[in-house]
């Protein structure tokens, strides 16, 4: 049992089917005209989407792993290069900063060198003038002990020819004993 189908529905469907087939034709010779064949073309597409795929997984991401690479090498030449230019200024502030304290340093030990010198030559100059007031003392005292002895032996040549005068002059002559207490008496009176 079937359906009558409506001639307009037929007549439809056959318009359809020939604009298909007219719509598919002007395809055809659209691209017919322009010398391409749609069966060659989708052949030639799966080869060029199979050449960009082992392009891609073979080298564009190799290449790609070896260019970040490269700049990641890069990179860190640069941090490195600005790390050493940061270490060489740090370098040369420390260096100028050891000179500039040597130098100081240097200005301490002179000054203070300088100083011991004056204080040793001031110790030489008191020791020294201490030997010579020591050395003008003893010879005061040399002096004064060589003077006490030519006086003690001046009294006692002036206490002898005292006795020897007196001697003379009583005519006689003195016994051991009157002759020291004669001297001594010279030399007493001579003391005072």
């Amino acid at each position: 049992m079937s359906t009558p189908v409506s001639p307009e529905i037929v007549n439809a469907a056959a318009e359809a089917a020939v604009a298909v087939a007219q719509t598919a034709q002007a395809e055809e010779s659209v691209l017919g005209a322009l010398g391409v064949n749609w069966k060659l073309f989708i052949a030639q597409l799966a080869n060029f989407a199979v050449v960009l795929f082992v392009m891609w997984k073979w080298v564009y991401t190799p290449l790609l792993k070896i260019i970040d690479a490269r700049t990641a090498k890069i990179d860190k030449g640069l941090q490195d290069a600005e790390a050493a230019l940061a270490a060489k200024t740090g370098a040369e502030k420390a260096a100028e900063e050891a000179i500039v304290a040597a130098r100081r340093e240097a200005q301490r030990i002179l000054e203070e060198s300088q100083k011991q010198a004056e204080a040793h030559r001031s110790e030489a100059k008191a020791k020294t003038q201490a030997e010579l007031a020591a050395l003008i003392q003893q010879g005061k005292d040399t002096l004064a002990a060589e003077k006490e002895k030519m006086v003690q032996s001046a009294r006692t040549e002036i206490a002898e020819l005292a006795v020897d005068a007196a001697k003379k002059a009583l005519g006689a002559t003195l016994t051991e004993s009157q002759k020291k207490a004669l001297l001594e008496e010279a030399t007493e009176h001579l003391k005072s």
